[in-house]
């Protein structure tokens, strides 16, 4: 295939050890860096060393792995003070010489395959056709090594893979190839849905390239039908023979509706079987199933199912556990506020209290594999009152999140020891609290003595302070920003002209760092309008979606707020730090 000249050079460059060492590593191999890893450990010969430059240059060759797109990214770092290129078109010439002779050598055609793989995307002209088609004989011809591994699943999908990469590099320059290598595609899938120990992963990975070029859906289509059907037991797998289904057959809209029908009763049928949160799980996937593919009558009936479920049905468990914080920690607290001189200060000191550090974002943590791997789990939340999952599909935690939420269930801890400190010292009446809490601009006096009633009623233990105590939290926010910044939208085309809720008032304030109170703004919005992850008293309060009254921490760290936004704009008139 190369021509005489090249063969004849390749000849005298393979060192017989090396060569042996490759076959050696070859042997029932299913993963390719596990080439890399047996040469690495490779024993020398009886007469001499392994040709090092070789083995570094195959090694280095078999840790390539393919990216979703179908190139190359390498990673081999190599004995050198520089690793090796992650490009298969930085290698020296040196070494495509190296993986070209021993690419026409090798035993295993897995290996001969790869290498082939790797000078096809290093190449250019004519030699680069020539690894091209080698590359595709060699993958094809390899599927039954891999299929005869002793490691059976990955040796099964490995051989999947090689055909799927064979045909995907026939197609590449419309070698007549492409159309044999699919026929073996789809009697290998059915040949594995005959098998006792079949996997649906060989089966989808073997169709997916069918399904998703028009011009092979014809021959896609039986297999895919049988692969709906025969996966019936398992809802998740069916569901997604059943979209390949849908894709096939994308010229009948009546057959597609049927199918997309199918799909959403897999789900339901699946989550009559289910209980608790699994139920939860399966009925969402079939309502957006239903709502993404405008199936208005399932999702409508869908929804109510969902909605039917009640908290017991749910089988959620509450998790407790206590947090012991020092005493020292709340002597230093009582003795602070019993150092005011009255209690104006009294109350400016507490309104004084530093937010809670606000935590980055691990993701680079993560990246670097410092977090526990169940930090990394895909996650989601549910609010039990649909009840309804958060989030479309899960998402990965932010352990950051974890922390921010602990911080302020902690500072609302001391906030509300210090307020009691505050009332056993004063008993303030509510003419007391409103005379100090009012302010012209941003808490006039009828507003104020309801925030002074909403203080009182705390001290009481009455549950109601905190549904009179958010909305004014709110208010006085907003009529603080007014003089800094917009905080009204306006009307633009249909969409209605509109003033900024407490959410976008708090990210405005947030995103002022140099406004007096900005430094709050962060652990405010978690207390108050984050729905994924705090406790987001003002939603629940207002949308009266509470299932228990809140804690007495959160009304305290409500009544905070309000203390803390007040000095704020104390301070934005005298040009002093919030």
């Amino acid at each position: 295939m190369f021509g005489k000249s090249l063969g004849e050079r390749v000849t005298t460059m393979i060192d017989s050890a090396a060569l042996a060492a490759l076959d050696a590593a070859s042997q029932g191999f299913v993963s390719y860096p596990d080439i890399s890893d047996r040469l690495g450990a490779a024993p020398k010969d009886a007469t001499g060393e392994l040709d090092e430059e070789h083995v570094e240059a195959l090694r280095a060759g078999f840790l390539f792995s393919l990216r979703p797109d179908g190139t190359f990214a390498g990673r081999y770092e190599g004995a050198g003070p520089q690793p090796w290129s992650r490009e298969p078109s930085g290698m020296s010439g040196r070494t495509t010489e190296i993986w070209a002779a021993y690419a026409t050598v090798a035993d295993h055609p897995g290996a001969r395959a790869r290498l082939h793989d790797l000078l096809h995307a290093s190449s250019s002209g004519r030699p680069r056709i020539d690894h091209l088609r080698a590359a595709v004989d060699s993958y094809v011809e390899s599927a039954d090594w891999f299929e005869a591994a002793p490691q059976v699943s990955s040796g099964r999908l490995r051989a999947a893979d090689s055909l799927v990469r064979a045909f995907e590099l026939a197609l590449s320059v419309n070698l007549p190839a492409a159309g044999d290598i699919a026929a073996t595609m789809v009697a290998r899938a059915n040949a594995e849905m005959d098998r006792d120990d079949e996997g649906p992963g060989v089966v989808g990975a073997l169709l997916d390239p069918l399904v998703k070029r028009p011009k092979w859906h014809a021959c896609a289509l039986p297999v895919v039908q049988r692969a709906a059907e025969h996966y019936k037991r398992d809802p998740h797998v069916r569901a997604s023979f059943l979209r390949d289904l849908a894709a096939v057959t994308k010229g009948d809209p009546g057959r597609v509706e049927q199918i997309h029908r199918a799909i959403t009763a897999t789900y339901t049928d699946a989550a009559v079987q289910l209980t608790g949160v699994a139920r939860l799980v399966m009925l969402s996937e079939a309502a957006v199933h239903a709502r993404d593919k405008g199936l208005t009558d399932l999702h409508a009936d869908v929804r109510m199912q969902q909605q039917a479920l009640t908290r017991e049905d749910l089988e959620l468990q509450k998790v407790r556990f206590d947090v012991g914080l020092p005493e020292e920690l709340f002597d230093a607290a009582r003795a602070y506020i019993g150092e005011a001189k009255d209690l104006e200060d009294a109350l400016k000191r507490i309104s004084g209290h530093p937010a809670p550090p606000q935590t980055e974002s691990t993701d680079e943590a993560d990246e670097q594999g410092l977090q526990p791997a169940f930090l990394r789990l895909d996650t989601n939340r549910i609010n039990t009152v649909g009840p309804v999952l958060v989030h479309n599909s899960g998402q990965q935690e932010d352990p950051g999140q974890d922390q921010r939420v602990i911080r302020l269930e902690l500072t609302g801890v001391l906030i509300s020891y210090q307020l009691d400190v505050l009332w056993e010292r004063f008993e303030p009446s509510i003419r007391e609290m409103a005379t100090i809490l009012t302010n012209p601009v941003v808490l006039p006096a009828e507003r104020a003595r309801l925030l002074a009633r909403a203080f009182r009623l705390y001290w009481e233990h009455d549950e109601t302070a905190l549904f009179i105590a958010v909305p004014l939290v709110e208010g006085v926010l907003r009529r603080y920003l007014k003089q800094h910044i917009p905080v009204i939208n306006l009307a633009k085309g249909e969409s209605v002209g509109v003033v900024g809720q407490l959410g976008g008032l708090l990210r405005s304030l947030a995103d002022t760092p140099d406004l007096a109170g900005s430094a709050w703004a962060k652990s405010l919005l978690l207390l108050l309008a984050e729905p994924a992850v705090g406790p987001n008293v003002r939603n629940i309060i207002a949308h009266d979606l509470w299932e228990s009254f809140p804690p007495r921490h959160h009304t305290a760290m409500v009544l905070l707020a309000a203390l803390v936004i007040l000095r704020a704009a104390s301070a934005g008139s005298t040009g002093e730090a919030g």
